[in-house]
């Protein structure tokens, strides 16, 4: 009844705990059956199997000793006898294993160890990594080239929060050490200046000085830039543009008809692009005489770009009016530049000119146009009620598949077009159109923008036809709806 044990300390560890549990509940029972009121387990071997687990622990107990004892099922070992012997052996079993068995190891663990930083706070960037930045820039900012001085300009220009001491020291800065400002350098500085001090005079005067002094270095796209800028100040610089615009002129006749084009179409995306009336009476007659070096395409977005300017060309609407009358040039000419064609025209008022061409191939594309072109007709070809009837059928075979832009643009053209099926009498349902425009709407309330929102119920509101949608829109939209009917009430817009 001997056994010789050679058990690590965590093993010896182990076999302890689980002998002081089977010890435990042994006791526990054996009291419980001496009172008289033990319930024992149903299984038979319970007790066997608990004791024997007993006698396995009890034999590995020390792993210096070398035998032990046999224990009987029940009998608990003197070492287990009060918490104070228990809490020794553990104790000491942990002690031993940590030296024991990982002693060389452990400042190994420690160099590993994760050390983990404390969270930013979310005013950080506010309240802690700005304010140091630009107390850092007032103290040294005398030593940054002019290069540097633009790149800081350009950053600082785009914080919505921005400390005035800083915009002017910037500011004098620039006016110090303009003499080492070049033609990038004031292009790149330009912008971001106006943006942090429209009001100083002196330095836009610095700047003009030195710009008059490097005109040969600047390009065609920097002269646009400069002269944008100055076009916005209430003091107009008439030296300068009357210096900079005709060396504009002569560096435009440089650039291919194709690049000319690009020019008029990206001036046309800005909204402040219809005042800088300098450049476009540069730009345009040198678009006009390079006319016949570019395809129809170009033309057609040479006219519709200035259409959006809001400005009509008679000269180049004839010419592209011509073009396609010419079934050859208007072979391949896709939906998409078919609807811009008829809005450019009938923008214009000059829908006669390219009625008798364009028409047929509108209404043989009928199938192919995506819902921006139908959105477009609908507004140019507002008679046109079958046509646009037919393409809106179409389109709504896979309304399913829309996203909300492709959709709000099939409800404007909808809407616009009033191919809606009427208000039904009281009772009745929706019409089949406007029961899918709904249900795409209620389908997709909760994807809605706020903005995408309230142009549904501007759309419906000044719509005669369709006014009493509104009140079929989405409960959930209930809040911006009415804060939206107020605005245009208080606006005293009334419906067209």
């Amino acid at each position: 009844n001997t056994h010789v044990a050679c058990f690590s300390p965590r093993t010896v560890l182990f076999r302890n705990i689980v002998a002081l549990l089977v010890a435990l509940l042994g006791e526990m029972l054996q009291r419980a059956a001496a009172s008289g009121v033990a319930r024992l387990p149903s299984k038979s071997s319970l007790l066997p199997a608990r004791g024997c687990l007993a006698v396995a622990a009890a034999r590995h107990a020390k792993a210096s000793s070398a035998t032990v004892h046999l224990l009987q099922p029940w009998h608990q070992p003197a070492w287990l006898s009060g918490a104070a012997g228990l809490r020794s052996q553990v104790g000491g079993l942990r002690h031993h294993g940590s030296h024991g068995a990982s002693g060389e190891t452990s400042e190994e663990d420690k160099s590993k160890a994760v050390v983990l930083s404390k969270r930013l706070p979310e005013d950080f960037i506010e309240n802690t990594l700005m304010p140091h930045l630009e107390s850092q820039l007032l103290d040294s900012i005398h030593v940054y080239t002019p290069a540097e001085l633009a790149q800081i300009a350009r950053t600082y220009s785009k914080q919505e929060v921005r400390q005035r001491a800083l915009e002017v020291k910037l500011s004098d800065t620039v006016k110090f050490r303009i003499a080492g400002f070049e033609a990038l350098d004031i292009v790149d500085v330009l912008g971001p200046m106006w943006v942090m001090v429209p009001d100083d005079d002196e330095l836009f005067e610095v700047l003009e000085k030195r710009i008059l002094e490097k005109l040969d270095d600047f390009t065609a796209l920097n002269f646009m830039g400069i002269i944008r800028i100055y076009n916005k100040r209430s003091s107009k610089h008439y030296d300068l543009l009357h210096k900079v615009v005709p060396r504009l002129k002569e560096l435009l006749a440089n650039y291919e008809g194709v690049e000319l084009s690009e020019m008029l179409v990206s001036m046309a995306q800005s909204a402040e692009a219809a005042t800088d009336m300098d450049i476009l009476m540069t730009l345009v007659p040198e678009i006009e005489r390079r006319y016949s070096e570019v395809s129809l395409l170009h033309s057609i977005n040479n006219v519709w770009a200035l259409t959006q300017l809001r400005m009509v060309h008679d000269g180049l609407l004839k010419r592209v009016a011509d073009d396609l009358s010419n079934d050859t040039r208007i072979k391949d000419l896709t939906p998409g530049y078919m609807a811009r064609i008829a809005w450019v025209y009938r923008r214009c008022n000059k829908w006669d000119m390219v009625s008798a061409a364009m028409t047929p191939l509108i209404r043989a594309a009928a199938a192919e146009f995506r819902p921006g072109d139908f959105a477009r007709l609908a507004q140019s070809l507002p008679e046109e009620r079958q046509l646009l009837s037919r393409i809106a059928d179409l389109l709504r075979l896979g309304m399913s598949e829309m996203g909300r832009k492709d959709f709000l643009l099939y409800f404007l053209g909808s809407v616009h077009g009033e191919v809606l099926e009427d208000r039904p009498d009281g009772g009745e349902d929706h019409g089949e159109m406007t029961a899918a425009c709904l249900s795409y709407i209620k389908e997709e309330q909760d994807n809605f923008k706020r903005d995408e929102v309230q142009k549904i119920v501007y759309l419906l509101h000044f719509s005669p036809k369709y006014n009493y949608l509104v009140d079929d829109l989405p409960i959930s939209w209930k809040d911006t709806k009415e804060e939206t009917l107020d605005y245009i009430r208080a606006k005293g817009t009334s419906r067209r």
